[in-house]
């Protein structure tokens, strides 16, 4: 998936209402980008004030016109912002008269559109935001999703938080929290894939907006036997670092910082021009919790996430913390939140960009969610098929003695710089027995 943002300036005015003969106030239109997902496109553009626009439909080709209005004299160009998804084709920008801009989206069929505007929040200016939606791809998607339903496999679903706009955490240096969960999140897919009896699924496989609810949706038309929110933490003390994880509260926070937390993350939907998911159904969800299993099954995963990771890295809390997490509200299914770290430590930071470490912490969580929903599967009566590192396939592989990298190699027909590589080993061709291996 796609991101590209285009830089141009125009201004726009605002008319002065009363008729004071006042010259208009400008409005400085600074950029505009986009985000293809499998079913939608976002558009997005930047001002720094409110921007009055008009839109309407053509066929023949099919085409989106909307019209910012009130435009002052300041040249613009004539420009083409090449997209090239399932959605649109191009957008093309130019100055139709006097006091109108043009953007002509070019589309690839009609579809459902809906431009609205944000106001400005933190650091995002004012935008104008326009999604570009094709309900025969979505059902599309939705079908495929809900074919992969087994009850002979466990199926965990994978959620690389934030996305698009919505960029999450961001460090001094510009690392930015939705890159690094997303890169985690596909490398512990693939850790979870090499299993046998299990199959691991993303939310999101590009950068692009999910609200929070369509995130537990997702999971809902998959069949979900996990959910894993995949999240980095932040901070204005550089000082402070570890990972954290966090369950569905049923009642208030554990405590301030997980309060905290939670608005944080759930005003992803606020950064996406989605209203904010409120408590209307949180009762019902919470009495579906009590009787059933997930709150304790969540909690004690959390607490062997924590030990695995504290392997790896610093932790933050020695046992999960509870918030009213919206992505968590999924009542059939266990769901945790992990904060891997914090993105605004400087030694924290260095680690989650590092592709090897992001290799040891996705295998490292794999390892732990296969070991739970194992554990979950037999306490209710589920047979699983043998691990690849039993059946000879690629997977993961428990070292004998007196095995080498090279036998290994062979037998998975592989290279022993493949397996250095994916495992992020040193020094030598001899490895300890009873070491796990992934094999790529």
């Amino acid at each position: 998936m796609r991101q590209k943002t285009v830089i141009f300036w125009v201004t726009i005015g605002a008319v002065l209402v009363g008729g004071s003969g006042q010259l208009p106030a400008s409005i400085n239109v600074s950029g505009m980008r986009y985000f293809s997902a499998p079913d939608h496109t976002r558009i997005v553009v930047d001002g720094d004030g409110p921007l009055s626009f008009q839109t309407m439909e053509l066929s023949g080709p099919p085409r989106l016109v909307i019209d910012l209005k009130d435009t002052a004299t300041v040249g613009v160009a004539p420009r083409s912002l090449a997209i090239g998804d399932s959605i649109v084709h191009r957008v093309r920008v130019a100055r139709f008269n006097a006091e109108t801009v043009r953007l002509v989206m070019d589309l690839v069929q009609p579809v459902q559109s809906k431009v609205f505007l944000l106001d400005r929040i933190e650091d995002k200016p004012y935008r104008l935001v326009i999604d570009l939606n094709r309900s025969d791809l979505a059902e599309k998607e939705q079908k495929s999703r809900v074919q992969q339903q087994s009850s002979e496999r466990r199926i965990i679903v994978i959620d690389p938080g934030h996305g698009g706009d919505d960029v999450g955490a961001v460090s001094k240096r510009g690392t930015r929290e939705k890159e690094i969960v997303l890169a985690l999140g596909r490398k512990m897919r693939d850790c979870i894939n090499a299993r046998a009896g299990f199959k691991a699924f993303l939310t999101r496989d590009g950068d692009y907006f999910i609200p929070l609810e369509k995130r537990i949706t997702i999971a809902r038309d998959y069949g979900a036997d996990f959910f894993i929110s995949l999240h980095t933490d932040a901070n204005l003390n550089k000082g402070v670092r570890g990972a954290s994880v966090y369950c569905l509260s049923l009642k208030g926070a554990s405590d301030e910082a997980a309060r905290l937390l939670a608005e944080r993350e759930n005003a992803s939907d606020i950064f996406g021009g989605v209203s904010y998911a409120d408590d209307k159904d949180l009762n019902s969800i919470l009495v579906d919790l009590v009787q059933t299993q997930t709150m304790n099954d969540s909690l004690r995963f959390g607490g062997m996430v924590l030990n695995e990771l504290g392997s790896l890295n610093q932790v933050k809390f020695n046992q999960p913390k509870q918030a009213r997490f919206v992505v968590l509200r999924a009542a059939e299914m266990p769901s945790v939140l992990i904060e891997t770290g914090f993105i605004t430590n400087p030694e924290d930071e260095r680690l989650l960009k590092s592709a090897s470490f992001q290799q040891k912490l996705a295998r490292s969580l794999s390892d732990v969610t296969f070991d739970f929903v194992s554990m979950m599967a037999k306490r209710d009566g589920i047979a699983l098929p043998e691990t690849p590192a039993e059946t000879g396939k690629k997977g993961m592989h428990l070292v004998k003695p007196r095995e080498t990298l090279s036998q290994i190699a062979r037998q998975y027909d592989t290279t022993v710089d493949a397996i250095v590589r994916a495992n992020d080993l040193r020094g030598g061709d001899h490895l300890v027995a009873g070491k796990k291996l992934f094999i790529p």
